[in-house]
């Protein structure tokens, strides 16, 4: 694709992110379901699940013990294995989607590759997208603590 084709559908894709009309906002993750309407809806069994992630870490639970305990309750991860991953459960507490809210432009393709948007005027953020599953509050708690942890395994 040449590069002036490839900056419109940059710039058309940050158009959609702006005006709040990209379908990719409504893109389901676990907890949640795709309504009549198009709009995100809680699936209120998966959202307990959700809310005991984010709490038992808030808590000093690591995400060994999170799995463990999701296998002992019988909990199949979101593709349905037996075992959830420390990676699921990790991809969980990061989205800020559990908050109602949706960031957009979060990665872009550099080389053939998906890679984390560093330039934060890529990003658009919609506040109050949907229904919210955890507070921002417990939210903010969790990143503090992924934080914490990530710099205690850099020593």
């Amino acid at each position: 694709m040449d590069t002036a084709k490839s900056e419109q559908i940059k710039a058309g894709l940050q158009k959609s992110f702006r005006s709040g009309k990209s379908s990719k906002a409504s893109t389901v993750c676990y907890g949640y379901r795709v309504d009549s309407k198009s709009k995100l809806k809680i699936y209120p069994d998966e959202a307990a699940h959700v809310v005991y992630i984010f709490e038992k870490f808030a808590t000093g639970v690591s995400l060994a013990k999170i799995s463990d305990a999701l296998f002992l309750m019988d909990i199949p991860s979101p593709t349905g294995k037996e075992i959830w991953s420390k990676e699921t459960i990790s991809k969980i507490l990061g989205n800020e989607k559990y908050t109602g809210d949706v960031t957009l432009g979060k990665t872009q393709v550099k080389n053939g590759v998906q890679v984390k948007t560093i330039d934060l005027s890529n990003k658009t953020t919609l506040m109050n997208h949907h229904p919210a599953i955890i507070s921002k509050e417990l939210f903010d708690s969790v990143q503090k603590e992924r934080s914490r942890r990530h710099r205690l395994r850099e020593r």
